[in-house]
């Protein structure tokens, strides 16, 4: 048996391993890029967060010392640069809290063992929470790959100094 003593890679035996390299250069790239869009998004969620918490944190600036109708209920605008990419809403609505009392009047039993007294304190207390009650919705706005994006949290604001009103309306 004789051996060929010519030395090297055939043709076919370069273009193989060419093919393979490609592929596996091919799938670092993805994997790179994959990881840049996440680390894009990551930066992008903690500064719409970050925005976020200083219009809550303006928001009760504003509504701090004053009364809820000293307050106005929509507001919106742009944020400063660097971060004139993004726009913000503030919604301020009153909760409604249902009176329990009106619930148990659906099962007439339990209503005929409540006493009137009772019945006007819980009709007080709810009237109270519903007038002392807000609730503050910030909604963050961008666009990002020509589609708006938004970013909502809401927060509760209680006023303990409301007046109590002893003669709530139906």
């Amino acid at each position: 048996m004789k051996l060929n003593s010519r030395s090297g890679f055939t043709l076919i035996e370069v273009m193989i391993a060419v093919g393979i390299l490609a592929i596996g250069i091919g799938a670092i790239l993805v994997g790179e890029n994959n990881s840049l869009d996440v680390s894009m998004r990551a930066k992008r969620m903690t500064t719409v967060a970050m925005l976020a918490k200083n219009a809550l944190i303006q928001a009760e600036r504003d509504i701090s010392g004053k009364s809820f109708t000293e307050v106005k209920t929509e507001e919106s605008g742009k944020f400063d640069p660097p971060f004139q990419e993004f726009s913000w809403e503030r919604k301020i609505k009153e909760i409604a809290f249902p009176n329990i009392m009106d619930q148990a009047k659906e099962k007439k039993d339990e209503v005929s063992k409540v006493d009137e007294a009772t019945v006007r304190v819980v009709k007080i207390a709810t009237a109270y929470l519903s007038k002392s009650s807000r609730e503050i919705t910030v909604t963050i706005k961008w666009v990002d790959k020509k589609e708006e994006q938004k970013f909502v949290v809401s927060q509760y604001w209680v006023d303990l100094d409301h007046a109590i009103d002893i003669n709530p309306t139906e």
